[in-house]
């Protein structure tokens, strides 16, 4: 039996949203230009419910309530969806839901983001621990990059 498409649209709820562990740095382009980095991705599971294939369709919702695209793309260009919060923290906004994450973010990552510089958004499908250090976030995103884990968007202030 033909089941009829999803048609309405995921709006993420306040608790999935607050769940995402973020983590940000900057980086530089092919042509040398400075690009700000963001990263979400799921916290490990807390409770036996979530099941690696439960977290990934979470995040696969998310990623399209963002407007992500995958790593065998070029990455979209997602719209205008954070804002400066405070010198060292923007807030994130997410289609369908008045709920946005905020983000902690060095001053350097905020100066640069209120002159205009773009930033890269990548969003993880399987779960890395919020206390992750940079070794631990570069390993994370090699492997995920090799087995295609990633969507990617670009966006900028609102």
């Amino acid at each position: 039996m033909l089941m009829p498409a999803r048609t309405e649209s995921f709006a993420p709820s306040a608790g999935l949203i607050a769940s995402l562990a973020t983590t940000t740095w900057l980086d530089a382009t092919s042509t040398g230009a400075t690009l700000c980095c963001l990263l979400l991705v799921p916290q490990p599971p807390r409770t036996f419910h979530e099941t690696p294939a439960v977290i990934e369709q979470r995040m696969r919702a998310v990623g399209e309530a963002l407007h992500l695209g995958p790593a065998t793309a070029p990455p979209p260009d997602i719209g205008p969806r954070l804002r400066l919060f405070t010198p060292a923290e923007v807030a994130l906004r997410f289609d369908g839901t008045p709920y946005r994450k905020r983000i902690p973010a060095g001053r350097p990552w905020t100066l640069l983001l209120s002159q205009g510089t773009p930033v890269a958004l990548v969003l993880g499908l399987d779960p890395l621990s919020p206390s992750a250090t940079p070794a631990e976030i570069d390993a994370y995103l090699d492997h995920a990059t090799l087995r295609q884990r990633l969507l990617f968007g670009h966006t900028r202030t609102e």
